[in-house]
Order: structure tokens, then sequence, then C-alpha cells
């Protein structure tokens, strides 16, 4: 998921009404289940019955934008995303490449005990992917490749090697080391969760965090630092979570996250992602 090109660098009223229209008239459709989409006169007449001025072209903008992030959820979000048992079966096809390449990458396990206890799945994808596209790209250099250690900080240093900035969170990856990176990414998985709670709503905060820090860490350090969010499971974010779907959208094109990637679509935009970055 990557942002819609008309819709970057809009000025802050665009995402103010975006925000305010979305909450009022509800980011879902209680009949069919699925994302809104708004149109011109039902924006106008919300903003007209609370005594709110507007321009017409910021509406019809908004409007555009509505259908965008709809039908983008709608199709491709909705289809994308795992339920546990898919994704036990995407990492099981890949757990044979980890051992049998001694591949030095974590394979996590989730805070659960006992029967809910189980490898971190989206985690691991992403985890072994990283570490095969980077051997095969980077195949002289020894050692792990990339951070995987998701108990540290990102560090920015100017060209003087004097210590810039300091990340208020810690990210699950980045490459090729926790100073100036040229990329860091974080995990959002849901795994098995049976009722929706504030965690996924602050984790759609802590994105916005990250990408104002990263913003101002490339002010010092000299290059862009790719920002990548990884989210995953049916249950949390479409049965329960659709607007924080849309959430996620909004600071996808805002410029927050440079890219979100749902789901299954980890096993094929991942590598391409990471090849990127290498290329460049």
């Amino acid at each position: 998921m990557r942002p819609f090109g008309e819709f970057q660098c809009m000025p802050p009223k665009f995402w103010a009404l975006v925000k305010y229209v979305s909450q009022e008239l509800k980011y879902t459709d209680s009949d069919t289940g699925l994302v809104r989409m708004y149109s011109e006169d039902e924006i106008m007449n919300l903003l007209d019955a609370n005594e709110h001025s507007f321009e017409y072209e910021i509406v019809r903008s908004v409007s555009k934008y509505s259908q965008a992030r709809a039908e983008l959820l709608n199709s491709t979000v909705k289809t994308n995303l795992m339920d546990i048992d898919a994704a036990r079966r995407e990492y099981e096809l890949l757990q044979s490449v980890h051992t049998e390449n001694a591949y030095r990458c974590k394979i996590p396990m989730n805070k659960q005990s006992g029967d809910k206890q189980h490898v971190m799945y989206l985690t691991a994808i992403v985890n072994i992917l990283t570490e095969q596209t980077l051997r095969t790209y980077t195949p002289h250099i020894e050692g792990k490749y990339f951070v995987d250690d998701p108990t540290k900080y990102i560090y920015a240093v100017d060209a003087n090697q004097c210590l810039v900035g300091t990340a208020s969170r810690h990210m699950d990856g980045a490459y090729p080391t926790l100073v100036n990176p040229l990329i860091v990414w974080e995990i959002k998985e849901y795994y098995g969760t049976k009722t929706f709670g504030s965690r996924v709503a602050d984790g759609v905060y802590e994105t916005q965090l990250d990408g104002y820090e990263l913003k101002k860490f490339e002010q010092y350090i000299g290059h862009r630092i790719l920002h990548v969010l990884f989210v995953d499971d049916y249950f949390t974010w479409w049965v329960k979570g659709k607007s924080y779907l849309c959430r996620l959208v909004d600071i996808l094109n805002e410029g927050l996250v440079d890219e979100i990637i749902i789901g299954r679509e980890v096993l094929n935009r991942w590598p391409e992602v990471l090849r990127s970055v290498l290329d460049q």
C-alpha cells in the first residue's frame, strides 16, 4: 500500500476535513460492512448543518480521496489480510529456508504462555525474507546483515559524528545499522485476539510519532530514511478495526510513513522494497 500520488502534499485543512467527515459520517457502512466513501453533497450538507464554512475545491478533493481510500481498503487490503492459520502456513514454508541456510535472524515468540504461545508469524516472515534478500544482494558481507532487535533505539548523527537525535520508540528492524539507517520498519500483528483493545489505536499513533521523528532526523543526516509499516490479522484490522485502517491510509498519504505492507503482500512486496534500497 503506497500513497496516492494525487493527494500528497495536501494542506492541513484538507486532512482536518478528512478526519472530521470520516468521524461524523462514519468510516463504514453499517449495512454492507464496507468502508464508506462520501459524496460532495454529503460533505457540504454536513458542514452546512454544523455552520462550518468550506472551500468547494477542498470538499471535492476530500470526496475523491474518500473514494480512493474506500476502493483500496475494500478490495486490495481486505483480500491481503491473513488470519493466524494462513500466517502460520506462510511462516512454515519459509522456516526451512532459515534452518537449511543457518540464518541468524530472530524467530521471536509472542508474550503469551501455554497454548496461546506461538511464533510471531509476521515478524518471523519479515526477518527471514530480509535476511534472504540481503544475502542474495550482498553476499560479500559477513554477519547478520541487518538489525532485528526490537529493544534498541534509532540514532541520528551529523557529518561530525555528533549525536543529534534519538528515537522515542524502538523499531522492529533497521538496515544497515541503528545509526543513520537507510530503512526502518515496524510490525503490528495481532493474531489470535478475540477482542479489540486500545493497543491498535496506540499502534496508529505510534506510527505517526515515528514519522515525525524520522523526518526531523533527515534534516541532520543528509539522506532520507525509508519508513515501512507491516500490519496483519483479518479479525483485528478488518472485522473490528476498519476505522484504523482508514487512519493508516491517511497517515500514509500525509507522508508520515512511506509504505504499509498488508498481510500476505509481505511475500512479494517486501523483497522488492529492500532491493530498491540496495540498488540506490
